[in-house]
């Protein structure tokens, strides 16, 4: 997915039609557009964020040898939002114990598996995700409504956004019937 086709989503709901047009013909933007722009990137991020903390996590491992058994948490490629587990360089569990700026382990090589927050990304950058394009610019009016303090539109898009999410988590869940049973 590219940011910009998001972003031109966006404009289609909010009725932003100067913006569209001018990404869509990568002309110089004015002061306001880039401001709106900025905005709504930044609301992109906000939105993202939210959906990989909540619905989609990034997991990543990485592996440490360390002498002392603990891991600064500067010292992680990604910004951690929750260790998942800790193993050996056998594939055994480590026992682990999280700390305000660090974890602490038993042991000296390990792989340490995590959920990571979401890189920020612009306008022009591309990403993956299995949630839709639409979800996504639900999210972005949401929140960009919010910031300009028109409560009664965001709500509105809120309960999009959300019920969007909802109807995707059934889809990824997914269907389990009862066991047949012969008569």
């Amino acid at each position: 997915m590219l940011v910009k086709d998001i972003i031109l989503k966006v404009c289609d709901f909010t009725e932003n039609d100067e913006l569209a047009q001018a990404l869509i013909n990568e002309t110089a933007l004015d002061e306001d557009k880039q401001n709106l722009l900025n905005k709504l990137i930044k609301c992109f991020n906000l939105v993202r964020n939210e959906i990989v903390s909540e619905f989609i996590p990034i997991v990543k491992m990485e592996r440490f040898v360390c002498d002392n058994g603990r891991i600064n948490f500067n010292q992680f490629n990604g910004k951690v939002i929750d260790i998942l587990s800790v193993k050996d360089k056998f594939g055994n569990n480590v026992r682990f114990k999280i700390c305000d700026d660090f974890i602490e382990f038993d042991g000296k090589d390990v792989c340490v598996w995590y959920n990571a927050s979401a890189d920020e990304l612009d306008k022009d950058d591309r990403f993956f995700s299995t949630i839709s394009e639409r979800v996504y610019a639900y999210g972005i009016v949401r929140e960009y409504y919010f910031i300009q303090t028109l409560y009664e539109d965001a709500k509105v898009w809120d309960e999009r956004f959300k019920s969007s999410l909802q109807a995707f988590e059934r889809k990824k869940g997914g269907t389990e019937l009862p066991r047949r049973r012969w008569i």
